[in-house]
């Protein structure tokens, strides 16, 4: 299985969603490039809140998804998903390995990545104490590893210190409730799924 690297963009979009809904589970997709020696993610688009696996809603953004990263160029495409679980303690994949599948079924390389709750927590609790941060990243990754299904990976590349500092200096600058994931942008079209700037918000 190839390693991932997740770029700071995609990283802190996921935790941004995940940090809007708290008290709900989160979803959302995943584009980026395969090929060579790594899966690269780039970019995280928010798709829903509350019920992680509604049928009709994950289609629908998924082809947006892949019309948008058509109009990108540069060999971007739909190659993963994320999703954040209501229970804190529940760090699995879950329901979620259908959309994984069907991600798959298109692109070879997907991947899925699944917050691992108590480690941003821990995180966030250090960082508002001013101690250390426990290092290691704060997202667990899935791959398809044939008959076995979606296992845990752990070739996931992604930024592992001073995550809970920086996720709460996003949060003092309200750049959580300036998220909106596809949920919402179906209620008021006004509200961009695509979130283009979102972590150069306001100062």
């Amino acid at each position: 299985m190839q390693p991932v690297e997740l770029s700071d963009e995609a990283l802190y979009s996921v935790l941004l969603h995940a940090l809007k809904h708290p008290s709900s589970a989160v979803a959302g997709l995943l584009l980026g490039t395969a090929g060579g020696e790594a899966v690269h993610v780039t970019a995280a688009l928010p798709v829903c809140h509350g019920f992680v696996t509604l049928a009709p809603l994950l289609e629908a953004a998924m082809a947006q998804a892949e019309v948008h990263a058509k109009a990108a160029g540069g060999g971007l495409r739909l190659l993963g998903y994320y999703q954040a679980n209501e229970r804190l303690s529940d760090g699995e994949l879950g329901a979620g390995r259908r959309v994984a599948d069907r991600l798959e079924a298109a692109c070879p390389e997907a991947v899925a990545l699944v917050l691992d709750a108590p480690a941003l927590d821990a995180a966030l609790k250090a960082a508002a104490a001013g101690q250390a941060e426990p290092e290691g990243p704060v997202l667990a990754l899935f791959q398809k590893d044939g008959a076995r299904g979606w296992v845990r990976g752990k070739g996931l590349r992604c930024a592992s210190k001073g995550v809970g500092a920086q996720v709460a200096q996003y949060a003092s600058r309200g750049l959580h409730q300036s998220l909106h994931d596809f949920e919402e942008h179906l209620e008021d079209v006004g509200r961009d799924w695509l979130n283009p700037g979102l972590l150069q918000g306001p100062a």
